[in-house]
């Protein structure tokens, strides 16, 4: 993992929460009967207030636009939009999420974010208890509602960079999803899943990655760390179809692996895990094998690609080299390891300087989003290999690029990793002679970072990471107070 810490605490919009008191049935908060959410035409308003119709306009064009990040939002501008249209719990998250959004075009960069208005906590409480009501009434509400309303929820506390709430939501989400999958893959395995059901897999997917690579989590409390929730590695085709297709397979190759390595350290069977996990990397690496097909994919269309969809193509190499680098790294807690990875970190600083700073004179860069994307993105690759790359010059280029980056995405924002980083490089080399290469830093100098403490309040970050003192391994814990 990149880095961990403070996990998902119980508060009162966790509408996704489980209980650790008791052994509940998974789908229990759900209620759920074997219903699709039904997928209509979008009106032009929601037929309430004028208030909550501006407000849900105003997410249809603003909001979810860019919550897709480098790519395709239409989950969000059309998928969750017309469930709103018949979906009280939808409807008032996403007035609650644009009423917040509002508020925050009002702040100025870099200032602490306002509390929501009276309006946005109304409709937040609004879509708590239409979600319980329907729950209780147990009238027929699918888990499509409550996923998509989770999500809802977790861009609510994202946007006002209310972490632990988020992760919190995500965790309690990944949870009620996985146990949905699972129940429903061993009762109907040949059914086909609705185009809702394949969006949700993406998007929980993918909130699994952020959630164990964020640098803010305990993995010690989630409930899905636990080996039978190991998404299955996706079938690779020779040469990808799309670039959404190479997407979804990259995913799904990250959270199996990193899902799989982290389940059974927790299960007692790392050792087991480890050797398994060598002996299959040797002969069948699933995330080379993903890098062939995509590479394939690229020659035969790398023409046809928009100036945008290049961007997302070269986003897509960057995060299979960081993947590599990362599944190949997690088993092991000696920080010289990452030193035979400089060419790797080489290329990524490469193609982050073709993402973020293009040349392209067919493309301009569009201004500067007005709100955070829901997806990872660049930030923590960025973060990563300034803080595990030892070299000198691709450590430090990686941390110009990534304060050139955006400001947020996801639950990542940039001036926090930037700080950490940036004091992590000072750490390590204050003791050196003469820093040129990675060779330079020794590994009594290195931190492994253990877990971190974001205060969005005071703008602080505590690190809690380890020197290793000795050969056999044994070393000190150190915090580090960081003000960003």
């Amino acid at each position: 993992m990149l880095l961990n810490e403070n996990g998902p605490r119980r508060v009162e919009a966790a509408v996704c929460e489980y209980s650790p008191d008791r052994d509940p049935d998974p789908l229990k908060v759900v209620l759920w009967r074997p219903n699709d959410v039904s997928i209509q035409r979008i009106s032009s308003t929601p037929h309430h207030s004028n208030e909550e119709s501006r407000a849900f306009n105003f997410f249809r064009t603003k909001v979810a636009t860019n919550l897709g990040g480098f790519f395709d939002s239409s989950f969000w501008t059309l998928d969750v939009l017309r469930v709103a249209q018949h979906e009280d719990p939808v409807r008032h998250a996403i007035v609650a999420l644009a009423s917040l959004s509002e508020t925050l075009l009002d702040t100025a960069p870099g200032s602490s974010k306002p509390p929501p208005k009276p309006f946005a906590i109304q409709q937040h409480s609004k879509a708590i208890s239409n979600l319980r009501k329907k729950i209780d009434e147990n009238d027929g509400s699918s888990v499509e509602v409550i996923l998509i309303t989770c999500a809802l929820f977790i861009c609510y506390e994202m946007f006002q960079s209310h972490n632990e709430e988020a992760l919190s939501h995500m965790s309690s989400g990944i949870y009620v999803y996985f146990n949905w999958h699972s129940n429903r893959r061993e009762r109907s395995p040949q059914n086909t899943p609705s185009s809702i059901e394949v969006q949700l897999q993406r998007l929980f997917g993918r909130m699994m990655l952020q959630t164990i690579l964020f640098v803010q989590s305990k993995p010690q409390e989630w409930k899905f760390v636990i080996p039978s929730f190991t998404p299955e590695l996706p079938s690779i085709p020779f040469v990808f179809g799309s670039l959404e297709e190479a997407r979804d397979s990259l995913d799904g190759c990250m959270c199996s692996l990193y899902h799989g390595m982290l389940a059974s350290q927790f299960q007692g069977l790392d050792n087991s895990f480890q050797e398994i996990s060598e002996d299959s990397i040797s002969q069948h690496d699933p995330l080379e094998e993903w890098a062939f097909a995509y590479k394939r994919f690229m020659e035969e269309q790398m023409g046809t690609l928009s100036p945008r969809e290049r961007k997302a193509a070269t986003f897509l190499e960057i995060q299979q080299i960081t993947g590599s680098i990362i599944a190949a790294t997690m088993p092991v807690s000696d920080e010289t390891v990452f030193d035979s990875f400089d060419q790797s970190f080489s290329q990524i600083v490469t193609l982050a300087t073709q993402l973020l700073c293009s040349n392209d004179e067919h493309y301009t860069d569009p201004e500067p989003s007005l709100f955070p994307a829901f997806e990872m993105g660049i930030i923590p690759n960025l973060y990563f290999l300034a803080s595990r790359c030892r070299d000198p010059s691709l450590r430090r280029q990686a941390l110009h690029l990534l304060r050139l980056g955006p400001r947020q995405e996801g639950i990542w924002h940039r001036d926090v990793l930037g700080s950490i980083a940036e004091r992590i490089i000072n750490m390590e080399e204050i003791g050196c002679q003469n820093v040129q290469s990675s060779a330079d830093i020794p590994g009594r100098a290195r931190l492994s970072m253990l877990n971190t403490t974001i205060d969005s309040t005071h703008h602080t970050a505590t690190m809690h990471c380890c020197r290793q003192q000795s050969e056999e391994g044994i070393g000190y814990v150190i915090y580090e107070l960081v003000e960003y």
